[in-house]
């Protein structure tokens, strides 16, 4: 059996269960295929299974952190220019900037900041901060 297809058909099912009933049906059907499985492949789909869900719960934590930095983010993008950031601290364009941001996929793939780049970003808005305190200090009137 290969355990790693079988357990990819599962998941599907589990996923395409969506009412109460389809899970309670699809949580027996689970079961039993469970119970007719030979010790040595309930071990073989035991691993299967606790290697996907440790992967599941990385990917999840991924998501997560790529929310938070587009929570963060919300504050400032209506009035920094993600295209000045982009170029001038990424040597790129703003959609290549929007992509990290939004986690949009690319090539097939989810796309996030590594952390070279959320400490460039971090930099950035750091600077162009500044940038605003000091122009705000010129022109205030004693």
């Amino acid at each position: 059996m290969d355990v790693q297809k079988e357990l990819e058909k599962w998941k599907a099912e589990f996923i395409a269960a969506e009412t109460p009933e389809a899970q309670a049906d699809h949580k027996k059907r689970f079961k039993a295929f469970l119970d007719s499985l030979s010790t040595e492949d309930k071990k073989a789909f035991a691993v299967a299974f606790e290697k996907g869900a440790i992967k599941s719960i990385g990917d999840a934590e991924e998501v997560i952190k790529a929310v938070e930095v587009r929570k963060k983010l919300d504050r400032v993008l209506d009035f920094a220019s993600m295209s000045y950031i982009a170029r001038t601290y990424f040597g790129k364009t703003r959609h290549w900037l929007y992509q990290r941001i939004n986690g949009n996929l690319v090539n097939g793939k989810p796309v996030d900041f590594t952390p070279e780049e959320l400490n460039t970003l971090s930099i950035a808005l750091s600077e162009l901060g500044d940038i605003m305190k000091d122009t705000s200090r010129s022109i205030a009137r004693p």
